[in-house]
């Protein structure tokens, strides 16, 4: 058995027997079409296919074009969502009419000289905690007599694990590729936002589907309203948004986005409905040809010239890149505003030619280098395999102190941290081997657009940067952001305040630029810190403090982690007191310079 020949990248268009003309269709920008729907018995038989003409009519034009056609079988009306699976459910359960199912597919592509079949069933459900087996066998049996013809055998799934787990891995193997269907997710900003696109890729191929096998959904249309994206521009939408008058909808800017996400991380784009794109400069299509056209050959690195992922772009291999010989590939001097890079690879970038001036080091995608003060600042660059050295994954609900926060169960496992409003902040203790250069991850969650996070020492003084967080379209939505930062070697602790609150995180990421490692220490035990101890606590005038750090500078500082007073101490002190009668009462801290340690007192 053989599989089918499917392109490198593959951009999949459905189109609806009740919608369009064939004649509207761009098959210079697919490589493939599903018509949609051929609907089947519980017999397993097939009900006579909708609108023969215009299917037809798509066979003709699109194998002129060399666009192969398919036939999607089942749909939405047969779905858990907008109707009942059942006939799927019975034809699936038995061998006999397994059989005549995919005699019957088989007969269809004859008849009408199709390239295959893509599966639509929404969805195959567990059974007894276990995927559908009856699924399984009926891919199985498809994959067969499909590919024994040199036929494609396709299956649309669901971008979310909820609706996943009915489909076991083993599908992955008797299928071309999969048509990930990345949205609906809600009926507002969660409808198909790029972090669903992304944690439906993460979904599927941390499961097992090869990358090239993996082609994400966009829609062509808006929610709640459900109008097409060529309705709402002929309102007045602008093209490159994605709200417009209480609509949700993926404009050109976000649909390029995520095609390059599909370029560097899976197999292609695929699109309900071609029918709701419009011609000219602002189609949709458009944009994703432009954008999967653009890779420039099989490079590791590949700059961009506008945010996400927008612009011309140039693909570098790894090797070092002066101003000139970036701009032998087609890259301006301080013109590149994102960037992507795969696996184990890294990308050194500096601000002048010949690799001088400031430096920034990223190993993996940034959508927006203004975050990182790097946008349109790059004169020279160099690519190699990743620094093999050490980082480290904080669990954000693995805070030292924290005030104003709570944990919640998370979509992604464990727990995360939410209920974070504007001032909100956390502690974590460190060790950073050397001093220098760290980039720092955040995996975030927002349904808004106007939260901060800063990155500071703990007790507010240094800040390191901060980083906006973005409209990810739910609390459970989950994106990375970063940015770089320098820091000091040594025990020491960091702190996230909320400049603006409004979102959740769930873990952050230290990587050292030199391959060194951040050694989170998890339990305070674990930290080698010399003795220090305050009391009385509560207190209503003075703290006392003992111990062998207690000489040295100390701060206090407040819930909202502003300083509020600090002084030293001398080895000659024989009592070394804190006079805190000017506090307000409340909950405050003190960090120590010799402790690296922070205590917790109350101000009565």
């Amino acid at each position: 058995m053989s599989m089918a020949t499917v392109h490198a990248q593959k951009i999949v268009g459905y189109t609806p027997s009740w919608l369009g003309s064939a004649n509207d269709i761009d098959y210079d920008r697919l490589t493939h079409i599903n018509y949609a729907f051929a609907l089947p018995t519980a017999s397993g038989g097939l009900q006579a296919i909708e609108n023969p003409a215009k299917l037809q009519s798509l066979v003709s034009q699109g194998h002129a074009k060399g666009v192969k056609v398919l036939i999607a079988i089942g749909g939405w009306d047969l779905g858990d969502g907008g109707g009942n699976d059942g006939r799927f459910n019975t034809l699936a359960a038995s061998a006999s009419s397994r059989n005549n199912f995919v005699n019957n597919v088989l007969s269809v592509i004859n008849q009408y000289n199709l390239d295959g079949a893509d599966i639509d069933w929404e969805f195959p459900e567990p059974v007894n905690g276990a995927p559908d087996n009856n699924f399984t066998l009926l891919m199985g049996q498809l994959s067969t007599a499909l590919h024994n013809q040199g036929k494609l055998l396709t299956a649309a799934v669901n971008g979310s694990a909820w609706a996943a787990d009915g489909i076991s891995s083993q599908v992955f193997g008797y299928v071309d590729f999969l048509n990930i269907m990345a949205y609906d997710g809600d009926a507002g900003a969660g409808h198909s936002p790029y972090s669903y696109a992304e944690s439906a890729f993460n979904y599927y191929k941390g499961r097992g589907l090869p990358a090239a096998k993996a082609v994400i959904g966009v829609p062509f249309y808006a929610r709640p309203s459900w109008k097409g994206y060529n309705t709402l521009i002929a309102e007045g939408a602008d093209p490159y948004s994605d709200y417009y008058n209480g609509d949700y909808y993926n404009g050109i800017n976000t649909i390029k986005a995520k095609t390059a996400l599909a370029k560097s991380q899976g197999g292609g784009i695929m699109i309900w409905t071609l029918d709701h794109d419009v011609q000219g400069q602002y189609a949709l299509l458009k944009a994703i040809k432009d954008e999967m056209g653009t890779t420039g050959g099989s490079g590791v690195v590949t700059l961009y010239q506008h945010c996400d992922f927008g612009g011309y772009s140039a693909s570098l291999n790894v090797g070092s890149y002066t101003l000139g010989q970036l701009q032998a590939l087609g890259v301006a001097n301080d013109d590149i505003s994102s960037l992507q890079v795969q696996n184990g690879l890294q990308i050194t970038m500096y601000q002048h030619d010949n690799f001088t001036g400031n430096v920034l080091v990223k190993t993996s995608n940034d959508n927006c280098l203004v975050n990182e003060g790097f946008n349109d600042d790059i004169s020279s660059v160099i690519v190699a395999q990743a620094s093999s050295g050490w980082s480290a994954t904080i669990e954000a609900e693995n805070w030292t102190i924290q005030s104003g926060t709570q944990t919640e169960a998370c979509a992604e496992g464990g727990q995360n941290v939410g209920w974070i409003d504007t001032n909100d902040w956390m502690v974590w203790d460190i060790n950073p081997p050397s001093s220098g250069a760290y980039t720092v991850e955040y995996r975030v969650a927002s349904p808004n657009s106007s939260g901060m996070i800063q990155l500071e020492k703990a007790g507010g003084s240094p800040v390191y940067g901060s980083r906006s967080v973005p409209n990810t379209g739910g609390w459970q939505n989950w994106t990375t952001i970063s940015h770089s930062i320098n820091l000091t070697a040594g025990q020491q602790q960091i702190a996230i305040k909320a400049l603006t609150g409004g979102w959740n995180i769930n873990w952050l990421k230290l990587t050292s630029s030199s391959g060194s490692r951040i050694a989170l220490e998890s339990q305070k035990s674990h930290i080698n810190h010399p003795d220090l101890r305050i009391f009385p606590n509560p207190t209503s005038d003075y703290l006392e403090v003992q111990g062998s750090a207690g000489t040295g500078s100390y701060t206090i500082y407040d819930l909202n982690g502003k300083t509020v007073s600090n002084g030293h101490h001398s080895p000659q002190e024989d009592h070394k007191k804190i006079d805190v009668r000017q506090l307000k009462a409340g909950i405050y801290f003190i960090s120590h310079s010799n402790s690296k340690k922070v205590l917790r007192f109350i101000k009565q």
